[in-house]
């Protein structure tokens, strides 16, 4: 079972590294850098009756996503859009690398022995590797398994 987690990882990261050499580091950074400056100042808006929360959520969305086309334009004027296009894929399999491995495979396969078996799988070998050298991954659980097993105890006790 161990191989088919690291067979789906692995193809997974490929899919994830051509859309991320599609959309390339530039429009993918201010893609996300849109999204949560507008939630922020939408947020923060002190007047959010009625429809003015959507609205500046739209305006400010609408300035990050101008500043984004500007600088990639400018990206692409300087002759840079294959390094443009190397970061998005980059980025783009390390963030799925670390939400795969902390969240989607351990969410998959809980209550399963599937992570049981061969310790040396291209999934326990990253796994380990995360955990040993970025601290706050160490001892991170996804709040859908914690509750499952906070559900799973009380159940117990009675």
């Amino acid at each position: 079972m161990t191989l088919l987690i690291d067979i789906f990882i692995l193809v997974s990261a490929a899919l994830i590294a051509w859309f991320g050499w599609s959309a390339g580091l530039t429009r993918s950074f201010f893609a996300v850098l849109a999204g949560f400056v507008s939630i922020m100042a939408a947020e923060k808006y002190p007047y959010q009756s009625g429809i003015n929360y959507y609205l500046i959520f739209a305006i400010c969305a609408l300035v990050f996503y101008m500043a984004g086309a500007f600088i990639l334009r400018a990206v692409r004027f300087f002759y840079m859009n294959l390094i443009d296009k190397a970061g998005g894929a980059v980025l783009s399999v390390l963030v799925w690398f670390v939400v795969c491995i902390n969240v989607v495979v351990p969410t998959l396969t809980y209550g399963t022995n599937a992570l049981d078996g061969s310790a040396r799988s291209f999934y326990k070998t990253v796994s380990a590797s995360m955990r040993k050298n970025i601290p706050f991954l160490k001892d991170y659980v996804p709040a859908s398994l914690e509750n499952k097993v906070i559900a799973r105890l009380s159940n117990d006790e009675n």
